[in-house]
């Protein structure tokens, strides 16, 4: 118990506190990540009940299948097809590189601030018009109007000034161009979002609940992922490492369960 209030008052404190803390937290899991071939960290997407599949895979990419669906739910929500696209906070690549494999955008290119995450993408991940550079969500380094697509999965919540994330992805997109992005908040945070959202300039297409659907891929995903974690993290990170993969009994599964937090997929487009 003493371990879970630590991580509730981690992400209940404040989003400078967050950034520095989560910035370093990822270098080090990416330490002990880099030479396993784990190239996705999200909680996963999943149809609820029995036919949880969304896609067809092909077979190496089968054992990431509920992350790979998450990907997939928000890049079919409008055709990637030849068009430039960038992640922001791609962390490992997984999703960028299937991303470019099945939706075949003309170029992809993924940023994150972890170097750590950016090398080992440029050593996974081998695709004709995908590549990997450091970049900060909230100062991106490329100028206006560069992109169709920008993708954010899962990161969202961990920035210091999301109003500043909007503007930046606002400035380099293109006119029509679309922002998919699939993230936690608590209720209580929900109504900012919105603000924030409102403000940015940025019209909403679309907004779905689809906590249950996270929750769904939790509980399909977890066995494996708790074994994974235990027999790479040393003792004394494996705490934080299962309740940052959502495993049953965590502050997020708890949170989605209840109702005191919402995971969100929407749609917003550059007008």
């Amino acid at each position: 118990m003493r371990y879970i209030s630590m991580y509730q008052s981690f992400f209940d404190s404040s989003g400078l506190i967050r950034n520095i803390v989560t910035k370093n937290y990822y270098q080090l899991v990416s330490h002990f990540l880099d030479h396993t071939g784990v190239s996705f960290m999200n909680y996963g997407y999943a149809e609820v009940g029995l036919n949880y599949k969304t896609i067809i895979l092909n077979d190496p990419d089968e054992p990431y299948r509920m992350p790979i669906q998450l990907y997939h739910h928000l890049a079919s929500s409008v055709s990637l097809e030849g068009k430039d696209v960038l992640e922001v906070s791609c962390g490992r690549g997984g999703g960028a590189a299937f991303v470019n494999q099945y939706h075949h955008p003309r170029s992809l290119v993924g940023i994150d601030r972890t170097s750590r995450a950016i090398a080992y993408c440029r050593r996974q991940h081998h695709q004709p018009g995908l590549s990997f550079m450091e970049g900060d969500a909230e100062a991106i380094v490329f100028g206006n109007e560069c992109f169709d697509i920008v993708l954010n999965v899962e990161a969202s919540h961990l920035y210091c000034f999301v109003d500043t994330f909007f503007a930046e992805v606002r400035r380099v997109l293109r006119h029509g161009g679309y922002l998919l992005m699939a993230d936690k908040r608590t209720s209580a945070e929900i109504p900012m979002l919105h603000h924030q959202i409102a403000n940015s300039g940025l019209q909403v297409v679309s907004e779905q609940d689809i906590s249950a659907n996270v929750l769904q891929a939790i509980g399909l995903q977890q066995g494996l992922r708790i074994q994974m974690l235990q027999n790479l993290l040393p003792h004394h990170l494996t705490w934080l490492a299962i309740h940052l993969i959502g495993a049953d009994g965590s502050h997020l599964a708890n949170s989605l369960a209840n109702d005191t937090s919402v995971y969100l997929s929407l749609v917003l487009r550059k007008v």
